[in-house]
């Protein structure tokens, strides 16, 4: 009982939060924070517990905790819920809990002048429920009701500031297109349940044996749609650079270390399942949108959309990971992911935030806080968050001793063997993943040059800009220090990524591929892997050093100089993705419904239901005009007239003398007898 409870309050604690704040926080105001701040930390600390069980006295969550009870059934048809909590769903949790707190800390001092204070920290609160759900769920069901439950939660965080033209858009973009995913998703939960017999991921994973492997294919494919979508993948990322309309803290939490890390998590549960020809379709699509988006960022001026196109590059590097069968590198990206780019959209903050504040001194709402144009010589004046934001992009670029240089090796390392192992058309994967590193080290140094260094584009601006309070910079410190390689191996030598993290992952077995042969692969291309991810870097960041902190060379001239092929104006614009869909989807559905309004207004509605109404009024003008006309005046009334006169007649007759009535009936009588007679 005491472990269902341990386990349970990861979905108790901040669902209770939710409710708490949601009715009761204007009673609460500005103590609303401490709540949600005390019951997030009890989390963490139940997280922290487990983890260190689990590490030091080898406790049951080294193998796996479960339990299931039957929801409702009906028929031949039953849905149990349940939780399974094996280390990789304690990672997870972990993982959760940390940024959760560390958000919920920072946006104490980030959220303090907001009118809507309570439900902010009320919101942060469901969106983690609903996120520790997915982590916990031992069944695709139950996987996919708490997935809608953070579509619906990130939707109200990233609409957050409703007032605003642009939130609100956002908001509908974000959930709407991951709609698209979740439909593709839920029909491939029920191909897979109809076909096994069951929801339980494990009881799918050992029974899609005897599935026809074409429909598995297609079923597995379906179900990674749900990733595609809340993993941002080439063609639903559309919506993710938008959500950054929603509070910088929420982007730091909803599209940095959870809600976009549900996709991975979930594709990686459902890896041993998937057949070689989905896996090699869930590799391109994440080499496509690792490739992509890092191009794009190249040419953003918003600090924040710099580190959401980022975001989405560095989902596909994990996306690719599983699609090559370096599966366990691509969780290991996945945290490594979300200590690093927690701190750089924090960091990001902490400069919005201290941007606000001085163009508020200034009396001006014109200028962009978000657009480094209007940022540059910040070093000093920012010290703590230049430095760790300087950390986080060293890990970020994948330099030695910080801890993306481990996970993103175990990664290139996996195309590459990949490659050697299938030829042909493969060599295009380590091609976008080494490319995609390059580019990725030359835009991030791209942002901390214009942000920090050089000379002030705005003195008037840079004069009242200061360093972030104290709940601000100790989540920045934190995260910085949880972005260096010794915390995930414990090891000296900072070249090696076995540690306890890897040993703590442990072995995922495949129903298709041999695993070892797999593992042996990515162990012999790994010191190759290493060289090649240690030279593009370098460029990269050699090349962001020569552009835009030595300034030798005119940005401008090599901007022209690539748009001769078009490279430069196919970042600019972003692929021309949002501009196609336009063209192809919403202009065409536009049309469409510009075409059903005038059907159903100008055709159906005025000239149908219109006329059937036209009809019915004139049926019952003369309805009524018959009805009053005739049968009331004429034949209703005429038969009141005629008793009336009769009566008036016949009353003359009752005179009251008996010998009259006598007389009446005697001549009654003789006329009967006459007329009978006469038959």
């Amino acid at each position: 009982m005491a472990q269902v409870l341990q386990i349970t309050s990861f979905l108790i604690l901040p669902i209770l939060s939710f409710i708490i704040l949601i009715f009761f926080g204007k009673r609460f105001k500005h103590h609303s924070s401490t709540l949600a701040l005390c019951l997030m930390g009890l989390m963490l600390l139940n997280a922290l517990i487990l983890f260190v069980n689990s590490i030091f006295y080898n406790s049951n969550v080294h193998n796996s905790l479960s339990n299931t009870f039957e929801w409702f059934s009906t028929g031949n048809l039953s849905i149990n819920l349940g939780y399974y909590i094996d280390n990789i769903a304690l990672i997870m949790l972990l993982v959760v809990a940390l940024i959760g707190f560390l958000v919920h800390l920072y946006s104490t001092e980030y959220m303090k002048d907001d009118v809507r204070y309570s439900r902010y920290f009320a919101f942060l609160g469901i969106f983690i429920f609903s996120m520790n759900g997915i982590v916990l769920a031992d069944s695709l069901i139950m996987m996919y009701i708490f997935w809608e439950l953070v579509g619906l939660s990130s939707f109200l965080l990233i609409g957050f500031w409703f007032e605003k033209d642009r939130p609100p858009l956002a908001a509908n973009k974000a959930f709407l297109t991951n709609r698209v995913g979740d439909i593709g998703m839920f029909i491939g939960i029920m191909i897979l349940y109809f076909n096994v017999g069951s929801f339980n991921i494990n009881e799918i994973i050992n029974g899609v044996g005897d599935m026809d492997p074409g429909l598995l294919t297609i079923a597995g494919l379906l179900v990674f749609m749900g990733a595609v979508g809340k993993s941002a993948q080439f063609p639903l990322h559309i919506w993710l650079p938008d959500a950054m309309e929603g509070p910088t803290p929420v982007s730091a939490l909803i599209h940095a270390a959870t809600m976009v890390a549900a996709g991975v998590y979930m594709t990686f549960r459902i890896f041993p399942f998937l057949t070689p020809d989905a896996l090699s379709i869930v590799a391109i699509i994440g080499a496509i949108t690792a490739l992509m988006a890092a191009i794009t960022a190249i040419t953003r001026n918003d600090i924040k959309a710099v580190l959401a196109y980022s975001t989405i590059s560095q989902l596909g590097y994990m996306i690719m990971a599983i699609g090559v069968g370096a599966h366990l590198y691509a969780f290991f990206h996945l945290v490594t992911h979300a200590m690093f780019k927690a701190c750089l959209f924090l960091c990001s903050g902490s400069v919005i935030h201290a941007m606000h504040h001085s163009l508020h001194h200034l009396n001006d709402h014109d200028t962009d806080p978000q657009d480094m144009r209007n940022m540059g010589g910040l070093k000093d004046k920012m010290p703590i968050t230049h430095a760790t934001m300087l950390v986080s992009t060293l890990a970020i670029a994948g330099v030695p001793f910080f801890s993306g240089f481990l996970s993103k090796d175990g990664i290139l390392a996996g195309t590459l063997s990949y490659h050697h192992m299938h030829h042909g058309w493969t060599i295009l994967l380590p091609l976008a993943g080494f490319g995609a590193a390059m580019i990725t080290a030359f835009y991030m140094f791209r942002l901390i040059f214009k942000t920090f260094y050089g000379k002030p584009n705005n003195n008037d601006i840079h004069k009242h800009i200061h360093e972030s309070s104290l709940p601000m910079t100790m989540p920045l410190i934190l995260l910085s220090v949880l972005s260096l390689a010794f915390v995930f191996t414990l090891k000296a030598n900072p070249l090696v990524s076995k540690g306890w993290f890897k040993d703590l992952i442990g072995h995922v077995k495949h129903n298709f591929l041999d695993m070892h042969l797999i593992e042996d692969g990515i162990h012999h291309a790994h010191d190759q892997a290493m060289y090649l991810s240690l030279f593009v870097a370098s460029v990269g960041i050699a090349l962001s050093v020569i552009f835009y902190y030595l300034r030798k060379v005119d940005v401008k001239k090599v901007s022209k100089l690539f748009n001769i092929v078009g490279l430069y104006n196919l970042s600019k614009n972003k692929f021309y993705i949002d501009r196609i869909y336009n063209s192809v989807l919403y202009k065409p559905f536009f049309m469409q419904t510009k075409v059903a309004s005038f059907i159903d207004w100008n055709i159906y509605d005025q000239k149908i239901v219109d006329a059937w109404g036209w009809i019915t009024l004139k049926i019952s003008k003369y309805a009524g005009i018959s009805d009053y006309s005739i049968l009331d005046q004429k034949i209703i009334d005429g038969t009141s007239h005629l008793t009336q006169y009769v009566s008036s007649k016949l009353r003359k007759t009752q005179s009251g003398v008996i010998q009259n009535y006598l007389l009446g009936v005697l001549m009654v009588l003789v006329i009967i007898i006459v007329v009978i007679n006469q038959i």
